[in-house]
C-alpha cells in the first residue's frame, strides 16, 4: 500500500472515531439544490434499546441563495408497530439582517437543529423518519442537504 493510501485511510478513521455521540446521522442531496414540495427526504433509523434517551437533530445545509430567513419541515415519524406522528418544524437559517448562522464554508452553511429532546422508543425496530418541505413554493431554491441526526442524551454535540 501506498503512504498516501494508508494516510488518508488513517485520518478517515480518525474522524469517524471522533463522532461517537451519533447512534445515527445519515443526510440526503437535494438534486440540483432545488427541493421540490412534493419530494421526501426518507431515513430508516434502526432502534435496539428502548430504555435509553435520545435527542432527535435535523441537519441543513443551504447555500446563499436561499430566499428566505426561516425553514419549515414536515417531520413525519412511522414507528415500526404503526404509530404515527407529524410535526410541522421551524428552523431559522439567518438573522433579521440576512446573515447566516450555521459553520460557513464558502457560500454554503451548516446547521444543526434540536428537534426532539429525551425521546424514548417504546417499540424496537426500524422508525421512518420523512423529511418534506413545508415553505409553500412549489421548487424551493438554495438547499444543500437535508439529514437527520441521532445522539443518545447527554452525548456532546
Amino acid at each position: 500500500m501506498s503512504r498516501r493510501f494508508v494516510f488518508l485511510l488513517f485520518v478517515s478513521a480518525f474522524f469517524v472515531a471522533c463522532d461517537r455521540s451519533a447512534v445515527f446521522d445519515q443526510s440526503v442531496i437535494i438534486p440540483n439544490e432545488e427541493w421540490n414540495k412534493d419530494s421526501l427526504a426518507v431515513f430508516t433509523i434502526p432502534v435496539t434499546d428502548t430504555i435509553v434517551a435520545y435527542n432527535l437533530f435535523v441537519n441543513i445545509r443551504n447555500n446563499e441563495d436561499y430566499q428566505f430567513q426561516n425553514f419549515y419541515l414536515f417531520i413525519d415519524i412511522h414507528a415500526p408497530n404503526g404509530a404515527f406522528i407529524r410535526d410541522t418544524f421551524e428552523c431559522y437559517l439567518a438573522d433579521d439582517h440576512g446573515k447566516w448562522f450555521g459553520k460557513g464554508r464558502g457560500r454554503i452553511y451548516d446547521n444543526r437543529f434540536l428537534y426532539r429532546r429525551s425521546v424514548k422508543f417504546s417499540t424496537r425496530g426500524d422508525y421512518r423518519v420523512q423529511l418534506q418541505q413545508a415553505m409553500r413554493v412549489d421548487n424551493l431554491k438554495g438547499l444543500v442537504n437535508v439529514g437527520v441526526r441521532m445522539e443518545r442524551e447527554g452525548a456532546s454535540q
